[in-house]
Order: C-alpha cells, then sequence, then structure tokens
C-alpha cells in the first residue's frame, strides 16, 4: 500500500493484479477526487485492511493465491464498515453474486464503462457515509438558540455571545451545575458554526472506565487489546471537521488526559495498535459540573489542558439564579410535548419557591410527573407533589446534640434518603439519578453498591 488516507477524501482500496487495470482504476478514482490505494495481490490488499480502515474496497474476484472472495471476507472480517466492490469477467456474474450475498455492496463488469463504474462508487460511498452517521448518532436536527429558553439577563446575555462563540475555533469549556443545558448550549454552538454540515460527537467520560474510553475516543486496530476482534474508528475520527463534545471532562482519568492533550496539540493521533498517524480537524466542546481550577490545584486534572479546553470559558447559572426562567421553561417544554396544560397562579408560584438542586433535568422530571397524575389541564397547587419542598437544601436548622447522637450515621442516613428519593424522583434511571444530586455515575454507582442500594 501507498501512502495514508487524507481523512478530507473518501479513501479507497484497489485490490487487482493485472497492472494495467489497477493504474487505470487509479487514475480514473484520482481524478474524481478520491484518496487511492493499490495492492497487486489478493494478500497485499488483506494486510493493508490489517493496517487502516478504508471507506471503500475494489477488488477483482479472480487472482492468484487469495482471490477476491478472500479480500472480501477479511474485509468483513476486521473491517465491517468498509463498502466492498467485486470486478468480475463477463460469464463469472455467478460468482459477483455470490459475493453480494455474503456482503459486498455491488460489482463491476470489466471491461467497464466509466460512467457506470462512477455511478456504483458514488452510491456505495454514500450508503457508507450515511451508515458511518447512523453509528454516531448524528444530531439531524440540532438545536438552535430559540430552542433555549432565556428570560433572565444571565441566560439572556450568554445567548447574546454564543454566535460570536460559535464562530471562534477556539476550544469552549462549558461550566454549571447538572442540569443546567451545558449539552444544550454545546449543540446550538455546533449549530451556530461553520462545521454544522459535519457530526456532532458526544461521550460522557464518567461512563466508562478508562481503556474503553480510550479506545471509544481513539479507535483501535484489531488485536490491539483482548476483545478488538476488528478495526474501529474512534470519536476523534467520527468528529473530524466537526464538534466533539467531552461531557463531564473532570472525570477523564488522569493518564488519558496527557494523550488527549497530546491530540489537541498536534492535531494527530494514533489508533490503539495502530502505527499511523492520523491528522484531523475538529472542535472540542466540554463541560464539567466540577470546578476545574480546584481540580488542577489538587492534581486531579492537567493545569495544561485545562488552559487547553477552556479557551472560552461559558458558565451556566444554576436555576434558582435565573428563577423568572421558570415559566418560559415550563411553557416552552408544555409545548413541545403538544400539552394544552395550564398553571394557576398559585401553582406557578409554588414551582418558583423550589430551589431546584437539580435545575432544569429535576424541573422536567416533576413536570412529567405533575402532567401524569393532574386530572385535567389546569394544573392547580393540588397537583403539585407535595413533597416537593421536602428536597430543600439541608442545614438551616442545627440538631440538638447529646445523648447517643452520632454524626456519621446521622450523615449516612441522609445520604440513603437523597439517593432514595433521587432515584424515585427519577422513575429508578440512575444516570438523571446521579446528575440530579451532583455526582457523577461512578461516584452515585458506588455509594448504592454502599448501601446495598438495588
Amino acid at each position: 500500500m501507498n501512502g495514508k488516507p487524507d481523512k478530507d477524501k473518501a479513501s479507497i482500496l484497489v485490490v487487482e493484479d493485472e497492472q494495467h487495470m489497477r493504474e487505470i482504476l487509479k487514475m480514473l478514482l484520482e481524478t474524481e477526487g478520491y484518496s487511492v490505494f493499490t495492492a497487486a495481490t489478493g494478500t497485499e490488499g488483506a494486510n493493508s485492511l490489517e493496517k487502516d480502515i478504508f471507506d471503500l474496497v475494489i477488488t477483482d474476484i479472480k487472482m492468484p493465491g487469495l482471490d477476491g472472495f478472500g479480500v472480501l471476507r477479511k474485509a468483513l472480517d476486521v473491517s465491517p464498515q468498509t463498502a466492498v466492490i467485486m470486478i468480475t469477467a463477463f460469464g463469472t456474474t455467478e460468482s459477483a453474486i455470490e459475493a453480494m450475498k455474503l456482503g459486498a455492496y455491488d460489482y463491476i463488469h470489466k471491461p467497464f464503462k466509466i460512467d457506470e463504474i462512477r455511478i456504483i462508487i458514488r452510491k456505495a460511498l454514500e450508503k457508507q457515509k450515511l451508515q458511518k452517521e447512523v453509528s454516531i448518532l448524528k444530531k439531524i436536527a440540532v438545536p438552535q438558540l430559540e430552542n433555549i429558553v432565556a428570560r433572565s439577563p444571565k441566560m439572556k446575555e450568554i445567548l447574546r455571545i454564543l454566535p460570536r462563540i460559535a464562530e471562534s475555533k477556539a476550544n469552549v469549556l462549558v461550566t454549571g451545575e447538572s442540569g443546567t443545558g451545558k449539552e444544550l448550549i454545546a449543540n446550538a454552538l455546533h449549530s451556530l458554526s461553520d462545521r454544522r454540515d459535519a457530526g456532532f460527537v458526544a461521550i460522557n467520560c464518567a461512563s466508562l472506565p478508562e481503556g474503553l474510553l480510550e479506545s471509544e475516543l481513539f479507535g483501535y486496530m484489531r488485536g490491539a487489546f483482548t476483545g478488538a476482534a476488528q478495526n474501529k474508528q474512534g470519536l476523534f475520527e467520527m468528529a473530524h471537521k466537526g464538534t466533539l463534545f467531552l461531557d463531564e471532562i473532570a472525570e477523564m482519568p488522569i493518564q488519558l488526559q496527557s494523550k488527549l492533550l497530546r491530540a489537541i496539540e498536534t492535531g494527530t493521533f494514533r489508533r490503539l495498535g495502530g502505527t499511523a498517524d492520523i491528522s484531523v480537524d475538529l472542535r472540542i466542546v466540554s463541560a464539567t459540573n466540577k470546578d476545574m481550577k480546584e481540580a488542577v490545584r489538587d492534581g486531579l486534572f492537567r493545569g495544561d489542558l485545562f488552559y487547553r479546553l477552556g479557551a472560552i470559558p461559558v458558565h451556566l447559572p444554576p436555576l434558582r439564579e435565573r428563577m423568572e426562567d421558570i415559566p418560559a421553561i415550563i411553557e416552552h417544554i408544555l409545548r413541545q410535548r403538544g400539552s394544552k396544560a395550564q398553571f394557576t397562579k398559585k401553582a406557578m408560584e409554588i414551582m418558583m419557591g423550589r430551589q431546584w438542586n437539580g435545575n432544569v433535568r429535576e424541573l422536567e422530571n416533576i413536570l412529567e410527573r405533575i402532567l401524569l397524575f393532574a386530572e385535567g389541564d389546569v394544573i392547580t397547587e393540588n397537583d403539585v407533589p407535595p413533597d416537593l419542598n421536602d428536597m430543600q437544601p439541608a442545614g438551616s436548622g442545627l440538631l440538638e446534640i447529646g445523648g447517643d447522637f452520632n454524626l456519621e450515621r446521622l450523615i449516612e442516613g441522609l445520604e440513603k434518603d437523597y439517593l432514595l428519593k433521587a432515584l424515585s424522583q427519577t422513575g429508578g434511571h440512575k444516570t438523571e439519578a446521579a446528575a440530579l444530586l451532583g455526582l457523577s455515575f461512578r461516584s452515585f454507582r458506588h455509594r448504592l453498591a454502599k448501601y446495598g442500594i438495588k
């Protein structure tokens, strides 16, 4: 194989033992703007598939040694996301049809017509691109600014500067308590930027163990570790020309932070088990509910990485600091759900008097609960859950100390109670319950195990 794939072009591997035909295909495809690599034998083509990931393979069926079927099986085995087109001579169409049954995309007759091969290749690459977009859950309808509710001065100011931030090439760090809408802001930044036509790829850094998080970010080659049965592109690669959203960035293991820093500084990285440097052009938007400067002081987060990620900081205020947004948020959620429900003045006053420690996410959960049990479209104070004011911040008064008072037992009791309330409030959804309490999923899961909560 010659060269290495250009991420800005679709990469095609041509496996053809006839030199004249191989050169014709290479020249034709390069003229069409593709990044083309060639192999003179089936074995050479199979080795190329082991070393890199291609968008498309075009292989002759009849070759000495490893034939086209062998190349197809290798592609299906190590790189199933790669489309394969078979080249067949007249009279061997049955073999090509059999190859399609095995998983080939299509076949081309030899000698072929230029226009015909152009169409087949274009359709194969379009299908491959669509499959890739589905695999990374590309956001087709990315939220625009009008979907972010803002009546308070703090939120209005954030929305005012978002378009200017989106125009910048710099990385953005969004901070704020859990449930304030950090991913919504990241989505908006992507949709307002010149990267909007590429992918918005998101990952929660707290939801995966270190080894798995690294392989998800940077991808891997088959055999890189136990269980790596196929070549796999990472999210860095999938976000090329787009935006990579790293949620809960403060939870990223310190050992992985150095590799992330190098990828940001150089614009290149290597898949696990790979030998080639892969260049990418992407923007990173990170988010956290932690105090990053404190994490840096405590040695939990690299200072140089923090400054790389936080070139432009955006802080989202908690809901309790923008109470005037609550009626508008409720109205917005109701409209999204197609609900005709309306809150009475008293019911809305109760909602606005809430501390909302879980912020907008908690508000959504409570609203869903209200709508579920309300008997009509008019929501009164009687429809508001009676325990709505039960979860205000503790510490408004001191307990009597004496007798068999045990502070540790009291704290454990409160902690267990809040864990159960959060689970109840989110319908047993652990990720949402963790966010409601301002905990990482890993920390929340540890606490559940500690108290034997299943």
